[in-house]
């Protein structure tokens, strides 16, 4: 019975203190994972906090930001490594012989004032950090490099060593300055591509850290910087030369206020140009010197000259906004078309105006009768405003937000304005009607073309870029940016009128100083005056495409008062030609215009310039509102008044959809009808 029981007690025993064992045994297996795992995640960082409790030196390795090239491989921003010079006063005052040496072969080296240099050494006696020089190149470095690895001739140079660092440059200077930015202090960034991918370009630093052990003997731990990614644009800066040159040369020539332009491919989105008359040095993005005198500089406080620099800064093609004038009339045309609202055999009866909620708004003439295509090509206010009738607020209302006018577009830079336009419920007859032939609301250059690429594209809204890929230092890629089709603005059968009615525009209509022999340009012109009504100032504009059959390219410019008859469209038709006799040949797009076409045009260039001029460019300048039906003319802003009762209903609500206008300068009388083409 006994042998019984102690055999039962043995057992539970021996049970219970395998299961002890084990179960030490899995405690300990735990454990041994956790150390591993914490080892393998934060080895480096409990090494690294062993060593700062050490007699240790730390010193860090930089991340080099990424560069950026355009579309064809051209960098266009890159970072280069440059050298701090520090020296090491305490080591070098150990000796005397030190001192001489390494003083001497600095001095020689770098070109530095010797009593100057021992003054500085003597007055920090104790340091080990003095940062002597700042950005040196390699190129003077190496020599003093090679003095120091030469122990057997120069045995006593000591307490100098370098410290790397990256600062950016840009090869180009100026050219593509409002797409691609510059960096700040501690390679921030705020305007361009270097502010909008800011944190892919930029990458981690490293650090090396050095310990003495018990042997006496430097041990060393080093986490590697991690280099920030590499950008890809979709800028050709071949294009680019060619625009900011002609840029340059027509202010020169016409005087104007602002000119800009926007080059694009309409079946990706892609930005191939995009610049403004105010470019600057972006190694040197502070300078003023080219824009004021140094008086004037002087007289300026730090406000007015960061404010000035704000100003340069921006880019007019996506930071502004202006009223569109009759570049948006192909928009009003294709929004009733796809509604079924008009066909394109209807006609419309041009008598000169219109009279709308008891104002008389006023055309460019009296066009008699109109097809559907006749009305844009003869950029008439009369028939756009019955056509904006049939549309009413808010199918109008909706075709707006549909073509992009309103909304960003979310171009991949930052600050862009989405310009003002009204909701729906604010949208009376006479706002409708001026707004139908591109009055009374304000887009920004970005928007106009993004939209202007899907009515003539087949209807397809892209995202607009200036960014085509993300790749790391190897070539891998990060991140593709390939076409994005956001809507579908139209169909087919709309999209091959608007191409009919366009060519034409140009062929016959008031775009014909557009036309590049040899080409099929297709576009449409627009002349908007400004706020304030009368103030004699306009923004002439011209949008086309090419081949305007099969569009490989859109180009927009804008001409902001010239010095001479500011509301002359001719000044924005002749630029655009200037800019596309270069441009087109360099993209190789096809020459397809017919014979047909080339002997129409030349007959139209032989024709009475000033005959045309007077009755179709500067009889583009309409939309006069009066309540008497007087006919205003080109300049009509005697008016004034009235013209802010015709539409007091916008001028109480000049904000119609909520945001603010970043460009700093919505419409600031949407009560007022200006001079429209």
């Amino acid at each position: 019975m006994r042998r019984r029981r102690r055999n039962v007690f043995n057992n539970k025993m021996s049970r219970t203190l395998t299961v002890l064992y084990l179960g030490i045994l899995a405690v300990l297996f735990a454990l041994c994972v956790i150390i591993a795992k914490i080892n393998r995640d934060k080895g480096d960082d409990y090494t690294i906090t062993v060593l700062n409790q050490q007699n240790n030196t730390s010193r860090k390795i930089p991340y080099k930001r990424g560069d950026i090239i355009d579309r064809n491989g051209y960098t266009l921003a890159t970072s280069v490594k440059v050298y701090n010079l520090i020296l090491d006063a305490k080591m070098m005052l150990e000796k005397k012989e030190y001192l001489e040496a390494t003083v001497s072969a600095l001095v020689k080296s770098f070109d530095l004032n010797e009593t100057e240099l021992r003054e500085t050494i003597n007055a920090n006696k104790d340091s080990r950090y003095i940062v002597a020089l700042k950005g040196i190149e390699y190129e003077k470095v190496k020599p003093f490099q090679e003095l120091q690895k030469d122990t057997k001739n120069n045995p006593d140079i000591m307490g100098v060593w370098f410290e790397t660092e990256y600062v950016r440059k840009y090869p180009y200077n100026e050219l593509g300055s409002k797409v691609i930015g510059f960096t700040n202090s501690g390679n921030s960034a705020d305007w361009g591509i270097e502010g909008y991918y800011c944190d892919e370009l930029n990458g981690v630093d490293g650090r090396e850290y050095g310990y003495v052990n018990s042997d006496n003997n430097m041990e060393k731990v080093i986490r590697n910087a991690t280099n920030g990614y590499n950008i890809t644009s979709t800028l050709d800066m071949e294009i680019q030369k060619i625009v900011e040159k002609k840029i340059k040369d027509y202010k020169k020539e016409t005087k104007a206020k602002r000119i800009a332009v926007m080059i694009a491919d309409p079946n990706t989105g892609e930005i191939l140009s995009m610049a403004d008359d105010m470019s600057y040095d972006l190694n040197n993005p502070r300078d003023l010197s080219d824009f004021f005198s140094k008086k004037e500089l002087k007289k300026m406080s730090d406000e007015d000259q960061l404010n000035e620099l704000n100003k340069l800064w921006r880019c007019y093609c996506i930071n502004d906004s202006f009223e569109p004038g009759s570049t948006a009339k192909p928009f009003t045309v294709a929004a009733a078309l796809e509604e079924g609202l008009v066909s394109t055999n209807d006609t419309f009866y041009c008598d000169g105006s219109e009279n709308v909620g008891g104002w008389n708004i006023h055309c460019s003439g009296t066009h008699g009768t109109l097809t559907l295509e006749g009305t844009i090509v003869n950029s008439c206010n009369d028939a756009l405003m019955q056509i904006g009738a049939k549309l009413g607020a808010s199918t109008f209302s909706n075709y707006q937000t549909r073509f992009g006018f309103g909304v960003r577009t979310g171009i991949d830079l930052s600050g862009e304005t989405p310009g003002l336009v009204y909701d729906e419920k604010d949208i009376n007859s006479s706002t409708l009607a001026t707004n139908a032939f591109g009055q009374n609301f304000t887009v920004n250059m970005m928007q106009i073309e993004a939209g202007f690429c899907s009515l003539v594209n087949g209807g397809n809204y892209y995202q607009p870029r200036v960014v085509r890929e993300i790749v790391d230092e190897k070539g891998n890629v990060i991140k593709n940016f390939s076409k994005t089709l956001i809507k579908q603005t139209i169909t087919q059968d709309t999209c091959d009128f608007e191409r009919k009615a366009l060519r034409e525009t140009v062929l016959s209509g008031t775009g014909f100083r557009a036309e590049v022999p040899g080409y099929t340009v297709g576009g449409k012109t627009g002349t908007a005056e400004k706020s304030p009504r009368g103030s004699g100032e306009y923004v002439l504009s011209f949008i086309g495409a090419v081949p305007i059959e099969d569009p490989q390219v859109v180009c927009y410019v804008v001409v902001d008062t010239p010095e001479k008859d500011p509301d002359n469209s001719a000044y924005a038709t002749i630029f655009y030609n200037k800019i596309m006799s270069e441009v087109l040949p360099y993209l190789n797009i096809p020459k397809t215009e017919t014979k047909e076409e080339a002997d129409r045009a030349k007959a139209n260039k032989k024709s009475d310039d000033e005959n045309y001029e007077s009755n179709i460019i500067e009889g583009e300048n309409s939309g006069i509102v009066d309540n008497e039906g007087n006919y205003g003319g080109a300049t009509g802003a005697d008016n004034t008044d009235e013209q802010d009762n015709a539409q007091n209903d916008a001028a109480d609500n000049p904000d119609a959809n909520g945001e603010a206008d970043a460009a700093g300068e919505p419409a600031d009388n949407q009560g007022e009808v200006a001079n429209v083409e």
